[in-house]
């Protein structure tokens, strides 16, 4: 498989959570929320890992500083 087919193949919130070092929870509370480009599969949440490094580098661009779950969402 190709880099880019692998960059845009569906995988699990907790496999997306295990391979970029997220909680399974976090991932799943960004999608419910719309930060992380994500879409239900029956009672699964799945993303792509281009998803995931796409809000890893807004986030950067963003700056740590900057909580994504606030207590105002």
């Amino acid at each position: 498989m190709s880099e880019i087919e692998d960059k845009n193949r569906l995988i699990s919130l907790p496999e997306a959570a295990k391979l970029y070092g997220f909680h399974p929870e976090y991932l799943n509370q960004l999608a419910r929320r719309g930060r992380l480009r994500a879409q239900k599969v029956g009672r699964t949440w799945v993303t792509t890992p281009a998803n995931v490094e796409e809000y890893i580098d807004s986030r950067q661009r963003r700056g740590a500083y900057r909580d994504d779950i606030g207590p105002n969402d």
